[in-house]
């Protein structure tokens, strides 16, 4: 590592936690692509680079996460009972993912970028086309449990095959199954982001990679790289947070989709000309 990238490492997670406390997407949509471009910069296979990618990623939107609960806590704006209903069956569906990731070959950089595609598409058509907020959280389906349930199960997924910290899923859907405000699908959703990376983060520390790169790591955490930007994300997630509440609700609309069309169309480029 070069002497500049311990200062660029934490810019990028100040950006990334920034834009996690604000829209509530644990940062993976900033982390992702910069993840894989670092590695594949340190000379790591695209079979190595996938898994170390969802590793580093998930380190880092779950410190995302745990900043805005600790900014939650204190406002007094955290929802504990529907974090953990939304939050546990998110949390063992992710567990399930990143075990068989991390045990076989079937999960390959191409495959990861389509998965990772799906999600940005849903994210933006959301935020495009989607209905005005909703003036309350009260009118929500009669089977709430079993739409929560079904919410989880996805935002697990997500946090498992896309590195993402499922916001970019949870977000859209809180709105359209949940029928919840902006503001408030972004604050549950970061509440939520720790305890959907909490196993497969564990999961990816606990195993040894195949071939290990020549820098100090634990399992598939790679420190020099993931602690600078660890240090950014957890200063910025919760400025990013209080910055939510000020923000108009159709800006951070536009913000998330001009995000997420970003990221989609370098994801674009990634597959048409690897």
């Amino acid at each position: 590592m070069e002497v500049i990238d311990w200062f660029i490492l934490p810019l990028i997670g100040a950006i990334g936690g920034f834009m996690a406390g604000m829209l509530g997407v644990g940062g993976g949509i900033i982390f992702v692509p910069i993840l894989t471009w670092y590695f594949h910069k340190l000379g790591m296979a695209d079979h190595d680079i996938v898994k170390y990618t969802l590793a580093n990623s998930i380190l880092l939107v779950f410190v995302s996460g745990i900043s805005g609960i600790i900014r939650q806590k204190k406002t007094g704006t955290w929802d504990f009972k529907r974090t953990l209903i939304i939050g546990i069956p998110g949390a063992i569906t992710a567990l399930i993912w990143s075990y068989f990731i991390e045990k076989g070959t079937w999960y390959s950089k191409e495959n990861f970028q389509f998965v990772f595609l799906g999600f940005l598409l849903l994210s933006i058509s959301n935020m495009i086309f989607g209905k005005k907020d909703h003036e309350s959280t009260s009118a929500t389906p009669e089977n709430n449990t079993i739409v929560q349930l079904v919410v989880a199960v996805l935002a697990g997924t997500v946090v498992s095959l896309s590195g993402l910290g499922g916001g970019v899923i949870m977000v859209p859907l809180f709105r359209m199954l949940l029928k919840m405000p902006m503001r408030t699908a972004t604050a549950l959703s970061l509440s939520i982001i720790p305890l959907l990376s909490l196993f497969p983060l564990l999961n990816y520390l606990i195993h040894s990679p195949k071939t290990t790169p020549d820098i100090l790591h634990t399992g598939y955490i790679v420190w020099p790289v993931a602690l600078p930007i660890s240090i950014g994300v957890a200063i910025f997630a919760s400025i990013g947070l209080k910055t939510a509440t000020k923000v108009p609700v159709l800006y951070l609309r536009i913000i998330f989709a001009a995000l997420s069309s970003i990221i989609l169309i370098k994801t674009i480029l990634d597959i048409t000309h690897p």
